[in-house]
């Protein structure tokens, strides 16, 4: 799932976590910078919490975007 994607991905449920603050922040600031892997990562294995994930994340890379 991406992290922009309307349709969420069926994980098994053993495979979905809910990533710690730290996996959250290191992506928010990867995606400030323009790569969107990490958080794409993170929001699909977050599985029925990807949403939540994704919402946390761009909150996250607001704080580390340069501002004009």
């Amino acid at each position: 799932m991406g992290l922009f994607s309307r349709k969420p991905s069926t994980p098994a449920p053993e495979a979905a976590r809910v990533p710690a603050a730290e996996e959250i922040a290191a992506a928010g600031r990867a995606l400030a910078r323009g790569d969107r892997a990490p958080a794409d990562r993170l929001a699909s294995e977050a599985g029925e919490h990807g949403r939540r994930v994704a919402m946390q994340i761009l909150a996250t890379s607001v704080d580390h975007t340069p501002q004009d």
